[in-house]
C-alpha cells in the first residue's frame, strides 16, 4: 500500500510539472496601449477609467492596440510630469497598428498603462508610419531598469546583452 501511495505521489508531481512547464511567464512590464472606447458596446469590451489629468471619467477598449510584445528597442528620458517618458521604437506589426489606429482615431484619447496603472492620457493625432510610439512619462525608475534588461536602447542595439568590460587593473612598478 505504501508503495502505491509512493507511485500515485510521483505521478502527481510530474504531471503538474508538466502542466507548469507550458505556463508562460508574465512579462516584467507591461506597456499597453488602449483606445477611447463606447459605453454602448458593454461591459465585456470596454472599462471605465478615471483620468487625472484632465480630471475626468472615460471608457477604455479592453483589448490594447499595441502592447510590450509590439516593441524591438526604446529610449528613456525625463518625462512631463517629473517621471520618465520613453520612446519605443516598435516591429513591423506594431507600426502598422500604430498607424493605422492614429489615422483612425486622430481626436480620441488613448491611455497608456503600465504593470495596469494609467501612466499617461494623449489626445490622438494622425502620426507618420515611422513606428515610433511617444510615451511622455509615467515611468518609474525600476520600470526603466526592468525595459533596460528586456530591450536595446534606440542607437545601441549593438551592445545589447553585452556584459561591459571589466577594469583593467594596475600593475605595481
Amino acid at each position: 500500500m505504501n508503495r502505491f501511495v509512493f507511485l500515485l505521489c510521483i505521478a502527481l508531481a510530474l504531471f503538474q510539472s508538466h502542466l507548469m512547464a507550458g505556463s508562460k511567464k508574465s512579462p516584467d512590464v507591461t506597456i499597453r496601449l488602449h483606445a477611447q472606447g463606447d459605453k454602448a458596446v458593454g461591459e465585456s469590451f470596454v472599462t471605465e477609467v478615471e483620468l487625472t489629468n484632465p480630471k475626468q471619467r472615460i471608457f477604455i477598449q479592453k483589448v490594447p492596440v499595441i502592447s510590450e510584445r509590439d516593441i524591438k528597442t526604446f529610449y528613456a528620458f525625463p518625462g512631463n510630469d517629473g517621471m520618465i517618458g520613453a520612446y519605443f521604437r516598435l516591429d513591423a506589426h506594431g507600426t502598422n497598428k500604430l498607424f493605422q489606429f492614429t489615422q483612425e482615431e486622430k481626436g480620441r484619447i488613448g491611455v497608456v498603462l503600465i504593470n495596469g496603472r494609467i501612466a499617461s492620457a494623449i489626445m490622438i493625432q494622425p502620426g507618420s508610419n515611422d513606428g515610433i510610439f511617444y510615451v511622455p512619462g509615467g515611468f518609474l525608475p525600476q520600470e526603466i531598469a526592468l525595459l533596460q534588461k528586456k530591450f536595446p536602447i534606440i542607437g545601441r542595439e549593438s551592445e545589447f546583452g553585452k556584459k561591459p568590460p571589466a577594469p583593467k587593473k594596475e600593475v605595481a612598478q
